[in-house]
């Protein structure tokens, strides 16, 4: 008999329904959660980190939709009203979950999403999801021996710090994420906006050995970003926090150099080495963050990771063919004589795409991936 069964995915980066948005299949995730709140027994709903994409999605200033690197409680409503906007069928699904006191929802926070330490983003959730006391917001989901965490701690580009969270400018707290995510915002964006369908592509290392004019422009950004990062913006923006000299970037990529090694690591390696008293008094890991399909499971110990929710595409080298990529949740049942687990696949038809050809036109493909989930681009 199933006591309660856990229900464990991540990276869906609902967004604005723009140009930046890489999520399109409300229809399909909706239907999942419908799924789920008919269960006979409790369900844990585990939103495994950057469920909304608040990092890449605009906000209106002056009735223009602008991205900036000042993250006040304001500007995170204002993102929250977009993305509500634009994926209502799928909160009023979850609406319609929790109204079922036995099954809970727990949104972790990830990198994308780290305006859900906000209390009054918290709330303004709660109230759109009918304000139920079984809503959580986690950094990690820790039960029935099972440990779940978004997994952005364990790469030093997208970490944040969890004792300092906020940050003083101009008399008003804001946000301090990772620093990739300030250059992001304010040096990014234009080229998001420009190929947006570049970013749902991987691997990356074959997309932008086929995709020139992209690697160009990535390329030439990088450097001059990461340059001004150290020797300008540190001096020309010198009471502005979120400018600050990137010293745990420089002392990372400066201790790889040393030892020879400028891959960045696996989070599941880091993981194992930073977690090892988690990893002794629980079973099932599961982390996100990682978009790739991954499963570890020996000594009696199993870590995951399921993939991405986001519209994303597997690419040939060969062939250029861009096949999509399935959703994949992670199942836990939870009975009298143990646990048990699986990664399921939820079922979506989608086309075949040709990358020359998707190069050509990014914004038509972009249209195309959103008729065919039947989503509605509500800012194109």
């Amino acid at each position: 008999m199933v006591e309660k069964e856990i229900i464990v995915l991540g990276d869906v980066e609902m967004g604005a329904g723009n140009l930046t948005d890489d999520f399109i299949s409300d229809n399909a995730l909706s239907e999942l959660i419908s799924e789920l709140h008919q269960r006979p027994h409790p369900v844990d709903l585990v939103l495994n980190g950057d469920i909304f994409d608040f990092l890449k999605c605009p906000y209106f200033s002056h009735n223009q939709l602008i991205y900036t690197r000042h993250v006040t409680e304001e500007v995170s409503l204002s993102k929250l009203k977009l993305i509500y906007k634009a994926h209502q069928r799928v909160f009023n699904t979850l609406r319609k979950f929790v109204r079922n006191k036995k099954h809970k929802v727990y949104f972790i926070v990830g990198n994308h999403d780290m305006d859900l330490v906000y209390k009054k983003v918290q709330k303004e959730i709660r109230d759109l999801l009918g304000n139920k006391r079984n809503i959580y917001f986690k950094m990690k989901y820790n039960a029935h021996q099972v440990y779940a965490e978004h997994g952005n701690q364990y790469d030093f580009l997208n970490r944040f710090s969890i004792r300092r969270l906020f940050l003083k400018y101009k008399g008003e707290i804001i946000l301090n994420p990772p620093w990739i995510n300030f250059s992001l915002m304010s040096t990014f964006m234009d080229l998001k906006e420009e190929h947006p369908f570049a970013e749902r592509i991987s691997p990356k290392p074959t997309l932008l050995d086929l995709h020139k004019a992209v690697t160009k422009k990535i390329t030439q950004k990088t450097i001059k970003h990461f340059l001004k990062s150290v020797f300008y913006y540190p001096l020309r923006y010198f009471f502005d926090p979120t400018y600050s000299y990137p010293r745990e970037i420089i002392n990372e990529v400066y201790r790889k150099f040393k030892i020879s090694n400028l891959d960045i690591d696996k989070i599941v390696k880091v993981f194992k080495l930073k977690k090892w008293r988690t990893i002794r008094k629980n079973k099932i890991f599961i982390l996100s963050h990682d978009h790739e399909k991954y499963i570890e499971d020996k000594d009696g110990r199993v870590i995951i990771h399921p993939g991405s929710w986001r519209d994303e595409y597997e690419l040939n080298k060969e062939t250029k063919k861009l096949t999509p990529i399935p959703k994949r949740y992670v199942q836990v049942l939870v009975t009298e004589t143990g646990l048990s687990y699986q990664v399921i696949e939820f079922p979506i038809k989608r086309s075949i795409l040709n990358l020359d050809e998707v190069i050509k036109d990014e914004i038509k493909f972009i249209k195309l991936a959103a008729k065919e989930e039947k989503f509605t681009l509500s800012l194109i």
